[in-house]
């Protein structure tokens, strides 16, 4: 948790925890600064606070920081929090601070467990608040409040008391105060002690599945720019409890912080699974999107719906298209050395004008690609597994309203050379 030479920033409130926590770590010789924010939420006592946790700094001679903030409406607990922890992480990066101390004890870990439990979460909810978290150090998480309390009594410190940390309104304080003294009073004398070790040990196994779940996916996923690509037969035959994390590691692996990401929408994502589900999409909040493209699932980012695009070829030239990534070029060539390619075809520059136009493909294209059965432009994208993400915005190239070649496949047969062609036009689309 804490190395010799550890420079560190404690988060201080003036409350007995924090105020205990500097004390210690004081005593152990290391290198502190305190830091407070100030939500003002009550008034003249939030300004006492603040003038407490400076004046502590000062008799420490330990540098102080502090920042006032205003919260407006929605969660003020969850936005304080927000608050806190930005300012912190700005004052480690600014001042060269390695580790961020908070001052959350086994009573506050216990609290989040029961919360999480009562609101409805697996494993990694239940297992609370982590002793340690990226830079973040909680070294009082194993620490009662009592012995809190009673450490700060044999130094003749006196702490600061926040007057709505008794207000029954809040749901932590109703645990606090009345559910967790009448479960203990009624059921276990010893129920701090005794949830905090099942939080240790739903900690220790959480951890395990999800090193379990990071090593599927590492064996069996592949990551691919913005996104990752999961082949859905191994998913499907792992099981649920595997799937269920696999799925949940994926969304962050993609880019997702996991912020209210449901029960129901991780057994959406798990129905994608099922036979018959290629197309579908299951939106994911943040901003996350899970679609099964065939034998795949692909968890990404959700992408802005494709605009339209058209662009004039000129022959010879060549035409950047930013949408796709592609530019396309069109020259005259002899009669010798015409090999075509996936992305590059030959086309009887007798039947085409002075330029083509590139455009996306639209519903109800048809085309009579060489050596293919001709048909609707879908149903060669189907038989082709290519994605429907991937179908809207795919370079068409046209002549008037006839498609002559559509990227990666042959050209159209109207417009393929033969030998009374005096013109040959070669038409290639590069990847930049």
């Amino acid at each position: 948790m804490l190395a010799p030479h550890d420079r560190v920033l404690v988060g201080v409130s003036g409350g007995a925890d924090s105020v205990c926590l500097t004390l210690v770590l004081k005593e152990l010789g290391y290198e502190l600064a305190l830091a407070h924010v100030n939500h003002g939420l009550r008034g003249l006592a939030s300004d006492d606070d603040e003038k407490f946790t400076a004046t502590l700094a000062a008799r420490l001679g330990l540098k102080f920081f502090t920042r006032r903030v205003l919260l407006i409406g929605g969660n003020i607990e969850a936005a304080g929090r927000d608050a806190r922890k930005e300012y912190f992480h700005e004052l480690l990066e600014q001042h060269g601070f390695s580790k961020i101390a908070v001052a959350h004890t086994r009573n506050d870990r216990v609290e989040t467990f029961l919360l999480n439990l009562l609101r409805g979460a697996g494993s990694t909810g239940l297992a609370s608040i982590p002793a340690v978290s990226g830079t973040t150090i909680r070294p009082l998480i194993n620490t009662n409040r009592e012995e809190v309390e009673a450490y700060l009594a044999e130094q003749n410190q006196s702490w600061q008391t926040d007057a709505s940390n008794l207000d029954l309104g809040f749901a932590r304080n109703r645990l606090r105060h009345v559910v967790i003294p009448k479960v203990a009073s009624e059921f276990n004398p010893n129920l701090i002690e005794t949830l905090s070790r099942t939080v240790e040990i739903l900690e220790g196994e959480d951890a395990w599945m999800g090193a379990l779940a990071n090593d599927w996916l590492t064996r069996n996923g592949t990551k691919q720019q913005d996104q990752f690509v999961i082949e859905v037969g191994r998913l499907h035959a792992a099981p649920v409890a595997m799937v269920r994390r696999v799925l949940r590691t994926a969304l962050q692996q993609a880019g997702s912080g996991l912020f209210d990401v449901t029960f129901d929408q991780i057994e959406g994502m798990r129905a994608l699974l099922a036979e018959g589900k290629s197309g579908k999409v299951v939106e994911i909040p943040g901003g996350m999107e899970v679609a099964r493209e065939f034998d795949s699932l692909v968890v990404r980012r959700k992408r802005p719906a494709p605009t339209d695009y058209e662009y004039k070829l000129k022959i010879p030239g060549s035409v950047h298209i930013p949408e796709v990534g592609k530019l396309f070029t069109a020259e005259i060539i002899g009669s010798e050395g015409r090999e075509a390619a996936g992305h590059k075809v030959f086309v009887d520059g007798d039947s085409i004008g002075p330029y083509v136009r590139i455009r996306n493909w639209k519903p109800g294209d048809y085309y009579r690609p060489v050596g293919l059965p001709a048909g609707k432009l879908k149903k060669l994208f189907q038989r082709a597994r290519i994605p429907r993400s991937h179908r809207t915005s795919w370079p068409v190239v046209v002549a008037d309203s006839s498609i002559i070649w559509v990227a990666s496949f042959p050209v159209s047969r109207e417009f393929a050379p033969c030998g009374r062609s005096q013109k040959i036009v070669a038409i290639e689309a590069v990847q930049i």
